[in-house]
């Protein structure tokens, strides 16, 4: 477990402040996706600005093994077919792939991540979650529609068991929204460009 890991440890839903294209940023979104051994783990994947073949490189840069059940749900333009990709097929042969391509239909989304969870609901597994992002979330929703949106998930999440982080880069946000989106996850984590510094509530 890792020393960011380790300081979350228990928290379900954790807010991840840290610049969108860092290798630290990277390999502590693994971490928190890999603290129960991959094999009995359940991995969703909700990504608007990453492509899933970009998410797996860092899966096989940091994790050791592959989940039980790997799932992608691609936002707006970064929909791509991970079938043709070989990192994917090293890693797990069922990942699957859901697609929404209106990246500001946030039912549409809160509708396919209850299917996904429904679907693993009772089958043993620990389920884990990566929202990546909400900075891109905000370029289609305004900051009230998405901490709506951001209550019930959460909630959800809880309810189902679901340990959930998510990336939040601080540089394109006001204080303002910031500080508003964080009353709502039980822990943010914060790279200040040395170190991880963790605040819970």
């Amino acid at each position: 477990m890792s020393g960011l890991s380790a300081a979350l440890d228990g928290e379900s839903s954790v807010l991840v402040l840290s610049p969108s294209m860092s290798s630290e940023t990277d390999e502590a979104c693994v971490g928190m996706l890999t603290d129960s051994p991959p094999a009995e783990e359940n991995v969703l994947w909700v990504t608007f600005t990453r492509s899933p073949d970009a998410c797996i490189q860092d899966w096989l840069a940091h994790a050791n093994g592959r989940p039980a059940n790997l799932r992608f749900i691609s936002v707006g333009e970064t929909v791509r077919s991970v079938a043709t990709s070989a990192p994917m097929q090293e890693t797990s042969t069922d990942a699957v792939v859901d697609t929404l391509s209106n990246p500001g239909d946030l039912t549409g989304l809160g509708i396919k991540i209850s299917e996904v969870l429904q679907q693993w609901h009772g089958n043993g597994n620990r389920t884990v979650a990566c929202f990546h992002s909400l900075t891109a979330l905000l370029q289609y929703s305004d900051v009230q529609t998405v901490y709506k949106f951001l209550h019930v998930l959460t909630g959800r999440f809880t309810t189902a068991d679901v340990t959930a982080h998510f990336h939040l880069d601080p540089e394109a946000h006001d204080s303002q929204t910031i500080n508003t989106l964080k009353t709502l996850f039980d822990a943010v984590a914060e790279f200040d460009g040395n170190e991880w510094n963790v605040k819970t509530r």
